[in-house]
């Protein structure tokens, strides 16, 4: 073509890496731009990642229906292609059906493979499956190493790491010694087909989860249908495989909330039209107008539209109540609910099932979810002042447990395994732990029982000065780049541009994705991986000069 191809590298390759990797071709496709972009991921299934491996077992499901699982389409499918649900076919299903995250990573890997194939001439891709364990900058732009070889220079990296390696916690590094030296089984929750195969040893024996949030859910499940039981009807039929007892344990001893059955119960928690103009001018004033404010203008606006939603189902409810509850969820997440984890578990079913008004916290929950996209476009296009973005991103975090809820079936699933005795909660609500030779002993209220098998199934936060991915910790110390805040990730520009310490830019060097919480908020969503971030990153790298090509870092 008689042009100097821009060389780009994309290190780390799931579902966000694949979202960049679109907004690149879709830019340099209208504008004629010569690009050559490098993909890095040791996976065998690129553009899924770990969480969407279609290697996964299918007892581990989305937390979101067919129908809203809305990605925008590929760059360069005809209009009405490519979307999940199109590619699914039939085997969909309905729209209320929730599918096993396998479906959606082998959907997103066929995406990859088939913009392959429509590439443009001036644009190349090359996917290299190492792991990039280093990255330095020089003269002529940005090396990348990995063992044994040395690649680039490149004019652009973005880092797409999803959950790097983490250093433990001093309970799990108490805990491992204790597993290793007692010859006990302590195993994280992912991937699944590995649980499942290492469960099949489990027959007899009780075993502990630490956490009871969606990817407990999952190792319950793993540990019930993954070994072969079924459910018929309110009865699960066991198939002998199974554990004694499964007993899942948090700070707070409850599960997540159910989603609401089908589109037309989610539909009362609908926010009008003038409630989504209030909530994104709350946000405007809260995040940069006024940011002494910070949460308040938002707390204004969930409580009219809370109370609209709880009134028109039923309920009865004064807003000093629902001022009470978004004060508290600002300060002590989670501390309003009073009851067990057996009867708030029946009630959030009951919820979701339309069988009773929708609770303070229930309702809350729901509107946040329809509000995300909202919150990401606002949030994610400026720089946040820091202790704003902890206070957003905590009140994000705490709502997790109903705006990223599970499906029903899955709730009653649960309620069914303790109704019958084989998940036992009573030792849920932050037990006393004794290490003994037997076990983890468990010992909560007036109930005490001794796990032989623990499983890990908290997500590490995504905190910067926890990370001990080599490439990571290289670089935090190389570029001086520090937390945003206190479990926050690193401070990134809303093109996701990685800023050091004293607020420079780092030339060519970019961040998406767990790592940059608090520069960007809602980072768990699929939704988010295609968000507005990658078609800002790409516009960036498009902008640099032709005749810079890869000699510009």
């Amino acid at each position: 073509m008689g042009r100097d191809r821009r060389r780009v590298a994309i290190v780390g390759f799931g579902p966000r890496g694949l979202a960049a990797l679109e907004a690149l071709v879709r830019h340099a496709s209208g504008a004629g731009e010569a690009l050559a972009v490098e993909v890095f991921d040791p996976s065998r299934w690129p553009a899924s990642g770990p969480s969407f491996s279609p290697c996964e077992s299918e007892t581990c499901l989305l937390n979101l229906p067919l129908r809203s699982i809305d990605l925008p389409p590929p760059p360069l499918a005809h209009e009405g292609e490519g979307s999940f649900a199109e590619w699914m076919g039939q085997a969909a299903g309905d729209g209320e059906a929730y599918l096993p995250r396998a479906r959606l990573g082998a959907y997103l890997h066929a995406r990859y493979e088939a913009l392959l194939a429509q590439l443009p001439s001036h644009i190349t891709v090359t996917q290299r499956a190492v792991r990039v364990t280093e990255a330095r900058r020089g003269g002529e732009g940005w090396q990348l190493h990995a063992p044994g070889v040395t690649y680039g220079p490149y004019c652009h990296v973005l880092l797409s790491l999803g959950q790097p390696e983490t250093a433990r916690g001093d309970q799990l590094s108490r805990w491992q010694d204790h597993a290793d030296h007692h010859s006990l089984p302590l195993k994280p929750a992912y991937p699944g087909t590995g649980l499942i195969d290492a469960a099949a040893a489990w027959a007899g024996r009780v075993v502990g989860i630490r956490g009871i949030a969606l990817s407990a859910l999952d190792v319950v499940r793993m540990l019930t249908l993954g070994l072969g039981g079924r459910f018929s009807g309110s009865s699960y039929v066991a198939s002998g495989r199974e554990p004694a007892r499964i007993v899942p344990f948090s700070l707070d001893g409850h599960a997540p909330a159910p989603k609401p059955l089908n589109a037309k119960l989610d539909a009362r928690f609908d926010p009008l039209q003038e409630e989504s103009e209030a909530f994104e001018e709350a946000l405007r004033a809260g995040l940069f107008k006024h940011p002494e404010a910070g949460l308040e203008p938002v707390h204004g606006v969930l409580e009219n539209a809370a109370l609209r939603i709880i009134r028109a189902g039923g309920g009865a409810v004064q807003a000093a109540e629902v001022r009470d509850w978004l004060k508290l969820e600002s300060e002590r997440p989670g501390s309003q609910e009073q009851r067990g984890t057996l009867e708030a578990l029946r009630a959030s079913i009951s919820q979701a099932e339309g069988r009773e008004p929708p609770a303070i916290g229930y309702t809350i929950g729901q509107l946040w979810r329809k509000w995300q996209p909202q919150l990401r476009c606002a949030f994610d296009s400026a720089l946040v002042p820091a202790s704003i973005a902890q206070d957003f991103v905590s009140f994000d975090d705490g709502l997790k447990r109903y705006s990223y809820g599970a499906p029903v079936e899955t709730a009653r699933q649960l309620l069914i395994l303790i109704e019958t005795g084989l998940v036992d909660p009573r030792a849920a609500d932050d037990p006393d732990i004794t290490l003994t030779q037997h076990g983890w002993q468990l010992h909560s209220d007036e109930h005490t029982v001794t796990a032989s098998v623990m499983i890990d199934a908290v997500l590490p936060q995504p905190a910067l000065a926890h990370v001990t991915e080599p490439l990571v910790a290289g670089l935090r110390q190389d570029l001086a780049l520090e937390p945003l805040g206190d479990g926050l990730g690193a401070r990134c520009a809303p093109d996701a541009a990685l800023i050091t310490a004293d607020g420079a830019r780092v030339a060519g060097l970019a961040l998406t994705g767990r790592l940059a919480n608090g520069s960007a908020i809602a980072t768990d969503s699929i939704h988010d991986c295609f968000g507005s971030i990658s078609d800002r990153w790409a516009q960036t790298v498009l902008s640099a000069l032709p005749d810079q090509g890869a000699s510009s870092p």
